[in-house]
């Protein structure tokens, strides 16, 4: 997500009728079949983390001491404005990281005002990394229960990523990213790989760059789940396979799982990805759970 912006596609795109499976035979014994369900690939699979946000009951992360016990606020920019963006993300703080009774919300808020470096935001990467075949496991299974904004200029997303500096290329895997600006919307699901891709192993999408099922996806909360083999990528909307597609993971350290909530660009290949109002803020990104697996 944040590694080149002038890798966004941008269009508008017909809406999705009908579901279309591919034949792509498992490979290696890995790889999951193509008509299976999230729910069914994991089974079998070892549980490795399970978050529940919040402060209600059955929740394990509920406040800032146990949020960063598991993660930390800073991807490898800091709070240093990237990529024309006009978000500055914070250290953890109870404005930018809000927890409700069923979710922690990563927050914008209106600092300086609406410009490069004026809006303050939240974002989350994980202290555990992931890498297939070298952290442990031969392949991994995540998923996140979110709720995003739909404010003009939001753009928040679940992508992972190496922090380390020195120990990343280009290497990136993002499912779900979300971008509220000309020709795309709320309603438009992207999962993009970045670095050493491949071919295409299974797609529904009837556009080459969104997933357009008709669904408003900032009026609930809805599960975005990838399962990361060592040569594929297969990425879930709530349980169902939206795209697969063979990926090499190239960077030289393992990828850390970020979500977060970036607010506006100044960046010419993303027209329109800027807020034209003061009252979109406070805008939260609405996070519930996470869970990991490995096999």
């Amino acid at each position: 997500m944040k590694t080149k912006v002038n890798k966004l596609h941008i269009c508008s795109i017909l809406a999705i009728s009908g579901l279309l499976f591919l034949t792509a035979p498992p490979i290696e014994g890995q790889n999951p079949a193509t008509n299976q369900y999230f729910y069914q690939v994991v089974q079998g699979m070892s549980g490795l983390r399970y978050y529940q946000f919040g402060t209600g009951p059955g929740s394990n992360v509920t406040n800032l001491t146990q949020l960063a016990n598991y993660f930390t606020p800073y991807g490898i920019a800091g709070t240093t404005v990237i990529q024309q963006e006009w978000e500055r993300y914070q250290a953890f703080n109870a404005q930018n990281f809000v927890f409700t009774g069923n979710s922690l919300n990563l927050t914008a808020t209106l600092a300086g005002g609406m410009y490069e470096g004026g809006i303050n935001s939240g974002q989350i990467w994980t202290k555990d990394t992931f890498k297939p075949g070298v952290t442990g496991y031969s392949v991994y299974a995540i998923q996140v229960r979110m709720k995003i904004p739909n404010g003009r200029g939001m753009w928040p997303a679940m992508w992972l990523y190496t922090r380390q500096p020195g120990q990343n290329d280009n290497s990136e895997i993002d499912n779900a990213e979300f971008m509220i600006m000309q020709n795309q919307n709320q309603y438009d699901w992207a999962g993009f790989n970045h670095g050493s891709v491949g071919a295409t192993i299974y797609d529904i999408r009837t556009n080459p760059w969104v997933y357009h099922p008709g669904t408003d996806f900032s009026a609930d909360y809805h599960d975005y789940g990838l399962v990361w083999t060592p040569n594929a990528t297969y990425k879930y909307v709530d349980g169902k396979l939206i795209f697969a597609q063979y990926f090499n993971w190239t960077a030289p350290g393992a990828a850390s799982l970020c979500l977060n909530l970036a607010v506006g660009s100044s960046n010419p290949y993303a027209p329109g990805l800027q807020p034209n109002s003061t009252s979109e803020f406070p805008a939260a990104l609405q996070i519930q759970t996470i869970g990991v697996w490995g096999k």
